[in-house]
């Protein structure tokens, strides 16, 4: 049974038939419906190709009451095991609500987490296991911080084998709840995102996982990205200006990766998207393809990710409305359909 805040999701591929393991104690729950593979996949000519090669999975990570209460330590463990498309959702965007005075019950302690974590700030973790020939795909909707709120997030992913195993990572955050005119408002906003791939890909990992640290020791990082918004006067003060009146008319964060042979064609749709923004303005005046960025105001870059074997792409976006940039990222994620087949992504796309 697990601790409260913690949950397991587990996705195996056993005689040809797709196997899920869940685990989540309070205040985390984790929802599975089921989706439905296709039989085939439509080249670029609209042709059908039998496509059986990934199985899609489906996860819904989600906190009882609609968000993350001051105090709480959400720990999820994840294995994306071979042939698996695992994808993970929220119902709705992260919550994380704002500080209080007093300390969490004692269902809800943790002495693990207690130990390592500050009890004065909230806490969400992710260590994931993809393996050869798998795709883990983590799609939630943004975290949103009320105001006063003190979140860290932390994303840990695994891949065994560079050459094969694939992913794709979304990591976004909304100013806070701009109808209540909360405009970066909380008090801190940690995220960081580290990918590693194992030093031996021959040796299973097996969850419960050991301490974070020593996960991450068994593999070679290859990315780490890091952002920390904080509005607290501790010694390391923002100047003049809080990061809120520097952020003008940016109320959106986007941060996505994408590596992998299994989402390759997204990454080349991309790269060359971003090679026409750049050179957009030397197009004759008969070129067809236009963007619409400007009319959004969404501003966006291309990083590339080449490292022991990993190849794809890092792609940064801000912008100042929050569905406005959902739609951005979906559309480009449109060819994802024709790898997690049709009903694992309706639950994406129509959320």
């Amino acid at each position: 049974m697990p601790a409260p805040g913690e949950g397991r999701i587990r996705c195996q591929m056993t005689a040809g038939r797709l196997h899920q393991t869940i685990e989540s104690a309070y205040p985390l729950k984790i929802l599975s419906p089921q989706a439905v593979p296709n039989t085939y996949s439509s080249d670029a000519d609209g042709r059908k190709e039998d496509y059986r090669r990934l199985y899609p999975a489906v996860s819904y990570i989600l906190t009882y009451g609609g968000g993350i209460v001051h105090g709480d330590q959400i720990h999820v463990d994840v294995h994306a095991g071979r042939g698996c498309a695992l994808m993970m959702l929220t119902q709705g965007y992260t919550k994380v609500f704002h500080r209080t005075r007093g300390r969490q019950p004692s269902y809800l302690k943790n002495a693990k987490l207690d130990a390592i974590h500050d009890a004065n700030q909230t806490y969400q973790t992710m260590m994931i296991d993809v393996e050869p020939d798998a795709l883990c795909c983590l799609l939630p909707d943004p975290v949103t911080c009320f105001e006063g709120a003190m979140y860290n997030q932390r994303q840990a992913i695994r891949l065994h084998d560079p050459r094969t195993s694939s992913l794709i990572l979304l990591d976004w955050m909304t100013s806070g709840r701009m109808s209540r005119g909360e405009r970066w408002a909380f008090d801190k906003y940690f995220s960081v995102n580290v990918v590693s791939v194992m030093d031996n890909p021959g040796v299973p990992s097996m969850v419960p996982k050991p301490s974070h640290d020593a996960w991450i020791n068994e593999s070679r990082i290859i990315i780490r990205d890091a952002l920390l918004l904080s509005n607290r006067q501790d010694g390391n003060t923002n100047g003049p200006f809080s990061f809120a009146q520097r952020l003008e008319a940016i109320d959106v964060f986007a941060y996505l990766l994408i590596v992998g042979p299994a989402v390759a064609p997204i990454a080349d749709r991309f790269r060359k998207q971003h090679l026409d923004q750049r050179v957009k303005p030397f197009r004759p005046n008969n070129v067809s393809y236009v963007e619409d960025d400007e009319e959004v105001g969404i501003a966006w870059s291309v990083s590339e990710v080449d490292e022991l074997g990993v190849k794809g792409v890092a792609v940064r976006v801000a912008g100042p409305d929050t569905e406005n940039v959902k739609s951005w990222i979906k559309r480009r994620l449109a060819s994802l359909q024709c790898t997690i087949g049709d009903s694992a992504w309706s639950m994406y796309y129509n959320a």
